[in-house]
C-alpha cells in the first residue's frame, strides 16, 4: 500500500465518483452506482474494515441499481482511494464529522436516503444515525452483532501482543497491528488494509485498543458505537449471511431484537457469507426499500 499514489490513483479514476472536501482540508471518495430512475430512494453504503467501496457494485450496488435506486460508497479516511494515513484513525471527533459531511453531501443529491453499513461499517452505520438523525430515512444493518463466533481471530502471539501494547503505548497512530481473520477476503487487492493502528480501534469502538483487543478474543463486542441512544425513529433492516464467517444468525437476531425500534426487519440470506453474498442475496433488501418508501 505504501508504494500506490492513491491520490494519482483518485484523479485518474474514470467511473462515476465525487468527492467530499472535509472541514479539515481532506478528500473523501465517493464511488456513485447510477440506476435508470424509477425510485426517490438512495442508498449510501459504509465498508468493513480493511476494505473500500469497490467491492460492493457486484457485491450489492449492481442489485440495488437494477431496482432502480441510486447507491453511493464512501471510502473511509485512509481506505481506498480517500485521503489520510492508511489504517488509521485521528480523532473520534473526526470520524464523527467525516460521516455528518459525507451525509450531508449525499443527502444534497438524494430525495430521501437510507444508510447502509457492512461488517464495521454498521457500527460507523450507527455513530453516524445518532449523530445526524435527520439526515436518514432509514438504517441497514448488515454482518454485525455483538458476539462472534468461537475462534474467529486467531490467539495473538507474545509477539504480536508486545506490538500491540507497543502500539498503544509509543506508536498510536501508526498501523503496526495486522488484521486477520478466518476467511478473510481482499488479500490480493493492494486497496485493502491489512494493518491498523491502535488509534483506529479506540476511535472506531468509542474504547481503548486493549479493551477492544479483550473484546475481540473474548468474543463479545462491548462498544457503546454500536448501540443507539434510545428509540430508533427509522424503519430499521438487519441481515446476516447463512454462512457468514464472524457471527451466527442467533447473534445477528440478537442484536437486531437490542435495538428499540418499532419499525424492524430481520432476514438471514442462504449461501451467504460474511463478505461473500451471492447474486440477488439483496432481494429482501430491495423489497424492504420497496415496501418502506
Amino acid at each position: 500500500m505504501a508504494d500506490i499514489d492513491v491520490a494519482k490513483l483518485r484523479r485518474e479514476y474514470e467511473g462515476p465518483h465525487d468527492i467530499v472536501e472535509t472541514s479539515d482540508g481532506k478528500e473523501l471518495f465517493l464511488r456513485i452506482w447510477e440506476s435508470r430512475g424509477g425510485s426517490n430512494v438512495s442508498v449510501l453504503i459504509i465498508h468493513g474494515i480493511t476494505g473500500y467501496s469497490g467491492p460492493y457494485g457486484p457485491m450489492v450496488a449492481d442489485q440495488l441499481c437494477s431496482a432502480g435506486h441510486d447507491v453511493f460508497g464512501v471510502d473511509l479516511r485512509g481506505h481506498g482511494l480517500s485521503d489520510g494515513r492508511r489504517g488509521d484513525y485521528p480523532s473520534e471527533e473526526r470520524f464523527v464529522k467525516d460521516l455528518r459531511e459525507t451525509l450531508a453531501q449525499v443527502r444534497s443529491r438524494s430525495k430521501k436516503l437510507v444508510l447502509m453499513g457492512h461488517s464495521l461499517g454498521a457500527l460507523a452505520a450507527v455513530v453516524a444515525a445518532k449523530n445526524n438523525p435527520d439526515k436518514i430515512d432509514g438504517l441497514a444493518l448488515v454482518s454485525a452483532a455483538k458476539r462472534i463466533r468461537t475462534g474467529v481471530y486467531p490467539r495473538p502471539s507474545t509477539g504480536a501482543m508486545l506490538k500491540v501494547m507497543m502500539g498503544v503505548a509509543l506508536f498510536r497512530g501508526s498501523p503496526v497491528i495486522e488484521y486477520r481473520r478466518s476467511g478473510q477476503v481482499g488479500l490480493d487487492d493492494p486497496l485493502f488494509n491489512l494493518r491498523y493502528s491502535a488509534r483506529f480501534y479506540s476511535v472506531l469502538y468509542g474504547a481503548g485498543a486493549l479493551k477492544v483487543m479483550g473484546m475481540l478474543r473474548s468474543g463479545l463486542i462491548d462498544s457503546p458505537n454500536l448501540t443507539l441512544d434510545g428509540k430508533l425513529k427509522v424503519p430499521l433492516f438487519v441481515a446476516v449471511g447463512e454462512n457468514d464467517e464472524l457471527f451466527t444468525a442467533d447473534a445477528a437476531q440478537e442484536f437486531c431484537g437490542s435495538i428499540d425500534c418499532d419499525d424492524k426487519e430481520f432476514h438471514v440470506v442462504p449461501g451467504a457469507r460474511h463478505a461473500v453474498w451471492p447474486n440477488g442475496s439483496f432481494t429482501p433488501l430491495v423489497e424492504w426499500l420497496g415496501k418502506k418508501f
